[in-house]
């Protein structure tokens, strides 16, 4: 790869904050083929098909990259469940799968370099709650807090059990926790009694 090429790629990613996408990249001339040679030298990483990194030896990624790109790939996906309850600050640590919710109706593949555990949702239940959360490198729509606890415990098989008690804890102790809110979805999505009961017993 020319001297002069290599600058325009470097200069095109950093001014992208780090992230491109094949469009944009096609758009500045860059071919396939100079990509692929970039990714094979590791200096810029496929995070999926048609999005890429420059990747930052000195830095790393950004704070919460694993949502930015999921939403980066599919931009009509949304964090839920446990993993935006790590977003709002309910649990210390990232869960290993990132939980993203996508209308029943989306096909569209979402094959990233970490685990997803996608959960499917009609048209209603999907727009419900969401909210989108700009930062430098893209936008990450979640889910608030109160539907987070509540889709937590609908999706407890995949959160797992001392997860989800953390998760409520957490949740019951916040001064602006609201309970009628996180009720009044479980009540929608027809889980109102399994909520109630998980409440109860972490309440005990």
């Amino acid at each position: 790869m020319l001297l002069n090429t290599y600058q325009k790629v470097m200069d095109l990613f950093e001014s992208g904050n780090g992230y491109r996408d094949a469009s944009e990249l096609k758009k500045a001339k860059i071919t396939t083929v100079q990509i692929k040679e970039l990714v094979n030298k590791g200096i810029v990483e496929r995070v999926s098909h048609g999005h890429y990194w420059l990747v930052d030896e000195e830095n790393g990624k950004p704070e919460n990259y694993r949502m930015i790109e999921a939403c980066r790939v599919n931009p009509r996906a949304v964090i839920c469940a446990d993993s935006a309850c790590y977003f709002h600050g309910l649990i210390d640590v990232e869960p290993e799968r990132l939980s993203v919710a996508t209308l029943k109706t989306d096909r569209s593949r979402m094959q990233l370099n970490f685990p997803v555990s996608r959960h499917y949702y009609s048209d209603l239940a999907f727009s419900q709650d969401m909210k989108e959360v700009d930062t430098p490198y893209g936008k990450i729509r979640v889910y608030d807090v109160e539907r987070s606890v509540c889709d937590a415990i609908r999706f407890r098989a995949d959160v797992g059990e001392e997860m989800l008690e953390l998760i409520i804890n957490r949740f019951l102790q916040r001064d602006s926790n609201q309970m009628d809110r996180l009720l009044a979805y479980a009540d929608a999505m027809r889980v109102g009694k399994i909520v109630r009961v998980k409440l109860k017993q972490i309440e005990e």
